[in-house]
């Protein structure tokens, strides 16, 4: 129980900071470059169309920032921002439409998070008022997101956004 409220404690003072701080989703275009330097990201895995980085940066210890960029074209690709905060990946919807590829990249962060992190629980979130908001919620729902319940302490502080959380099963070699 000591462990699950230290989690939420850090949980909730990491989803403080990308409220502030995460983008979401982005496009870009061949040749289009980002407002990020890239040259201080850390190139942590490349496979055909997935490409992430980490970026080099003062965050605490626990914390980072990654990068995911998921080529969909030879001339288009999306990219997100994400926290990575002890064992839980943060993952902000902006408002709006979501962007072509959303879809696409946000399954190969799952993918991703689940075969190549050590991590235990991805969590998304988006405005409370968004008009999609139930459709959002059915889609989450159907690649195993759970709602995140409202006595939970990350919910507490997260006022007008809809959390949703992902749980990773690790197995463990061991016990093979």
């Amino acid at each position: 129980m000591v462990k699950t409220q230290a989690l939420l404690v850090d949980s909730a003072c990491v989803l403080r900071w990308v409220r502030q701080q995460a983008p979401g989703p982005q496009m870009n275009t061949a040749g289009q470059s980002t407002s990020r330097d890239l040259t201080q990201d850390v190139l942590l895995y490349k496979d055909g169309k997935l490409t992430v980085k980490q970026q080099v940066t003062s965050l605490d210890s626990e914390s980072s920032i990654l990068h995911f960029q998921y080529q969909l074209s030879e001339q288009l690709s999306w990219s997100m921002q994400t926290l990575l905060s002890g064992h839980s990946l943060f993952v902000g919807l902006p408002n709006g439409e979501l962007l072509k590829g959303t879809k696409e990249g946000l399954t190969a962060v799952l993918e991703f998070a689940e075969e190549k992190l050590k991590i235990n629980h991805v969590f998304v979130w988006f405005m409370k008022n968004r008009p999609d908001k139930l459709l959002l919620t059915r889609t989450f729902c159907y690649l195993g997101f759970e709602l995140v319940k409202q006595d939970h302490l990350i919910a507490s502080i997260a006022g007008d956004l809809h959390l949703m959380v992902y749980t990773i099963q690790q197995t463990h070699s061991s016990e093979e």
